[in-house]
């Protein structure tokens, strides 16, 4: 009896640790990334991705923002980019990535082709200010000054998808006609705004840009996102929509609520990533632009393939430097077709205040002048 207590024992300890040294064998990845885009699946652990070449590596400093203000942090890590071209094989320049945290936080998908720009740099990191992560931290370069969002924290998991089919912009319903009866007449149009005038009158009298009143049109009051929305909107003769809620600072009876939501849902704008439109916000020259090719392109006078071929590098503007990436392809279509003559001079000072005369301007050159 006591001899098979023994041999008992003996199978049931050969039986634990061989399952031991089953799971031991079994590696603990720390990150895995897969999906239709990739030919190789990968897995990496944390001493893997230090391990892989220079050329791999990432040592920078990375400013991100958050609620206590900006924070500037020395990262080291593995180049997203190097890993997706180098190791997984991905060939493709647009598509939807999507990172997966540990703790299940959602996390916005992002586009191929944004971890793929060399100047938003996406980093793997394994060390922070010198302290070593025990999961995945992603940082990125900022697109804009004072952007959210741009650190993604505990990522377990990388896929890559087809990019989703981006809906068709609605077509204009009619171009909004010039009414040829009614003379309109502002007496505030200075020396200082004649670069504008014929743009002015020609919106005017399409009912697209309105007076103040009492023969005034106000060319040098600043210009907000709300007001930018309601021009853009109406002269592509969008249909207003009935407001959803998606921003934290636009209520419902908002006279400006209908028309950002047609904006929003054609695409010619988008809000911020804390959830607000910032509609009392005086538009930058930038984001005017931004809007402005759009809109082109939702017109059908110039295809989005061919504006994403105008380049900054080529620009005439002094400080083209200064005009943020994700303005840059518009910014120099614009100046192309020669929309902000008059406007800008050798600087193009993209974060500059827009007033309801240059936004006649850009809305008129763009969409209307022949």
């Amino acid at each position: 009896m006591r001899k098979t207590k023994v041999i008992s024992l003996i199978l049931a300890i050969v039986l634990i640790l061989s399952q031991t040294a089953v799971f031991a064998a079994e590696e603990i990845y720390t990150l895995e990334i897969g999906g239709a885009l990739v030919e190789t699946e990968l897995k990496f652990t944390m001493d893997e991705l230090k391990a892989l070449p220079e050329e791999a590596q990432i040592n920078q400093e990375y400013l991100y923002n958050s609620k206590s203000g900006e924070n500037l942090v020395e990262v080291k890590g593995v180049s997203l980019a190097y890993l997706l071209k180098e190791k997984a094989g991905v060939t493709a320049e647009e598509g939807k990535v999507e990172f997966f945290a540990s703790d299940g936080y959602p996390i916005d998908p992002q586009t191929l082709q944004d971890i793929l720009n060399e100047e938003l740099n996406f980093v793997l990191a394994y060390e922070v200010d010198g302290e070593e992560l025990s999961e995945v931290t992603i940082y990125r370069n900022l697109k804009y000054e004072g952007e959210y969002n741009t650190v993604y924290k505990y990522i377990c998991k990388i896929a890559l998808s087809e990019a989703e089919a981006a809906e068709t912009p609605e077509e204009p319903v009619t171009e909004p006609e010039k009414d040829q009866d009614v003379e309109i007449v502002f007496t505030d149009i200075t020396d200082e705004y004649k670069f504008a005038e014929e743009a002015i009158y020609d919106l005017a009298s399409r009912k697209i840009l309105d007076g103040i009143g009492g023969g005034l049109f106000a060319p040098g009051n600043e210009f907000t996102r709300e007001q930018f929305c309601k021009i853009i909107v109406v002269a592509l003769g969008y249909d207003l929509k009935d407001y959803e809620g998606a921003f934290s600072d636009i209520a419902e009876d908002r006279w400006s609520a209908p028309y950002v939501q047609a904006a929003v849902d054609s695409g010619l704008f988008i809000g911020n990533p804390d959830g607000t439109f910032a509609p009392e916000k005086v538009i930058s020259r930038q984001e005017m632009a931004v809007v402005a090719a759009r809109a082109a392109v939702a017109k059908g006078i110039v295809e989005i393939e061919r504006l994403n071929k105008f380049v900054m590098e080529k620009s005439d503007y002094l400080d083209k430097d200064a005009v943020a990436d994700w303005a840059a392809n518009a910014v120099a279509w614009l100046e192309a077709q020669k929309v902000f003559e008059g406007i800008a001079g050798e600087n193009f000072e993209p974060a500059k205040s827009v007033n309801r005369a240059e936004a006649a301007v850009v809305v008129y050159k763009t969409l209307f002048a022949e």
